[in-house]
């Protein structure tokens, strides 16, 4: 399995490597003025398509467990920590890459120095995917947008921002039936594994997400076994947290919070 990467480093010697993995349907370059703030904090970024997105090799919006990717995710650590063995490794999930970067977490706990779980599908409050699994062919694919919003009742649902942003071509318009019904195996274990999860996180939300509410990581943060864990809770700020219109504050925190524990 071939997977796109891509590699930023500050002008200066990085302190620290940040791993980023991105949302359902999106793709690595949705990042880059994230990257470029961060970069501007002496921290390299690690940027990745996941199987099946983007520019990666791998059926189209399809898995059959999430566990694929927390493979894929490790080998990204690997990499990232042979070609920076002097520098504290760090994982941002964001949506589905939270999902993937909780798994991770939960399933080889001490692997990197942090995690910073940006909207990150860990518990299923908003149930916007209806219950799981659903009843279509696992095998057949749904447009992104109705998968996201079909079972919510939500005024204006025809005006609604895309899962991506304005010009964007590579993120995915539709998802395999599958890779929806993943989500209930990997929220049982993490549910189950909880307090497994030990290392140092930063959980991130928005009061106005659409798609994942806050109660997911305030659960998460109140049920794992970490002994440093930060929890952040952002009005008027929605799914997209980082790229949103008052996005900065979030890359502050984030920033901020990775560079205490260089």
């Amino acid at each position: 399995m071939q997977l796109r990467l891509s590699k930023d480093y500050p002008k200066e010697s990085p302190k620290a490597v940040l791993i980023i993995a991105h949302g359902l349907s999106n793709h690595l370059g949705l990042y880059d003025n994230f990257t470029k703030n961060l970069n501007n904090d002496n921290i390299a970024i690690y940027r990745y398509d996941h199987r099946g997105h983007g520019l990666s090799e791998g059926k189209r919006g399809y898995v059959k467990s999430f566990f694929e990717m927390v493979e894929d995710m490790d080998i990204i650590v690997k990499k990232a920590k042979s070609e920076n063995p002097k520098l504290p490794v760090f994982i941002l999930g964001h949506s589905m890459g939270g999902h993937v970067a909780a798994l991770y977490g939960t399933k080889y706990p001490g692997h990197v120095n942090g995690y910073v779980l940006a909207a990150g599908v860990l518990r299923y409050h908003q149930m916007n995917f209806g219950y799981l699994p659903r009843p279509e062919d696992p095998e057949s694919y749904i447009s992104v947008m109705k998968a996201a919003h079909g079972t919510l009742n939500l005024p204006g649902f025809k005006n609604l921002l895309e899962l991506s942003v304005s010009g964007d071509t590579l993120s995915l318009k539709e998802c395999s039936i599958s890779l929806i019904n993943a989500f209930k195996p990997g929220l049982e274990y993490l549910r189950d594994n909880s307090r497994k999860f030990t290392d140092p996180v930063l959980l991130v939300s928005g009061d106005d997400d659409l798609y994942v509410v806050p109660q997911d990581a305030i659960d998460f943060y109140q049920q794992t076994n970490s002994t440093d864990s930060s929890l952040r809770l952002y009005s008027g700020i929605g799914h997209f947290l980082m790229n949103e219109a008052k996005g900065d504050v979030v890359t502050r925190d984030i920033a901020d919070w990775i560079r205490r524990r260089f």
